[in-house]
């Protein structure tokens, strides 16, 4: 089979199995008290990986993930069509690049740095809401808004919590 009609049946494998996954482990995942932030699929000598982030306010850790990890698996592996399911639970990491409104809404009350429209310099604050379009950070005591369409990057960034909570004092 040519290597292009391989990679094509793969994709329509994993596209298929996309919707099913999420269905079956954002309840479970939500009942536990966390967010998926991402989730990914592939397949490798006939074999499925799930990869999937999760993230929770108080913090994820090896023993959550591990936690997780214990409660999807089974649940995966009744999925009809899966073949010999491997899985992969982690964090989002505290530098992590943010990919749009869904995970601007989960870390909210995190501190990001965002690079948008023709600003040459990063724009660090807490997140505060995303609504209408925009992205609401608060950055010291001001309240800025950042159209959604002109962030270029974004990405998570402790250090500015740490800044706001010293500020606070």
């Amino acid at each position: 089979m040519p290597w292009n009609s391989v990679a094509a049946e793969e994709a329509v494998y994993l596209e298929h199995f996309h919707d099913t996954v999420r269905d079956a482990i954002v309840p479970v995942l939500a009942g536990m008290g966390y967010a998926l932030v991402e989730l990914a699929l592939g397949r490798r000598k006939g074999a499925t990986r799930v990869s999937v982030v999760i993230y929770r306010q108080e913090g994820v850790g090896v023993d959550d993930c591990a936690e997780v990890s214990g409660m999807l698996l089974p649940r995966l592996e009744t999925i009809e069509g899966m073949m010999d399911v491997s899985l992969e639970v982690s964090s989002p990491g505290i530098e992590r690049t943010l990919r749009g409104p869904t995970e601007y809404a989960i870390f909210v009350g995190r501190g990001v740095r965002v690079l948008a429209g023709a600003e040459t310099e990063w724009r660090s604050g807490i997140i505060e809401r995303v609504e209408g379009g925009m992205l609401w950070l608060k950055i010291g005591r001001e309240h800025k808004g950042f159209a959604l369409a002109d962030i270029r990057k974004a990405r998570l960034d402790d250090s500015v919590e740490v800044e706001e909570a010293k500020n606070a004092v």
